[in-house]
């Protein structure tokens, strides 16, 4: 049951993550990856990880590599949705 929750927390977080990237800012979408490796810098200089602890490392890079991949994802949905409205804009023109 705790790996469910800790699985469910996980997903709404990407989730979260997409929808705040499809926003008009592009700086709204780096809140999450900047507070995710911003928590490791502060674990690790308080010595909340063991001093060579691999799965901290690979906790790190692959939570940033997902929050950083829904961030460009999100920007990337935003900007085909603006071209295709510029697109619609410049039909009715003609």
């Amino acid at each position: 049951m705790e790996h469910i929750l800790q699985f469910s927390i996980a997903v709404l977080v990407l989730v979260f993550q997409y929808l705040i990237s499809k926003r008009g800012h592009v700086l709204l979408g780096a809140i999450l990856p900047l507070l995710y490796i911003g928590f490791f810098v502060y674990g690790y200089l308080n010595n909340m990880f063991p001093v060579r602890s691999w799965e901290a490392i690979l906790a790190l890079l692959g939570g940033t590599v997902l929050l950083i991949s829904g961030w460009v994802s999100g920007r990337e949905s935003l900007s085909r949705k603006r071209k295709k409205e510029l697109d619609k804009i410049k039909a009715r023109d003609l």
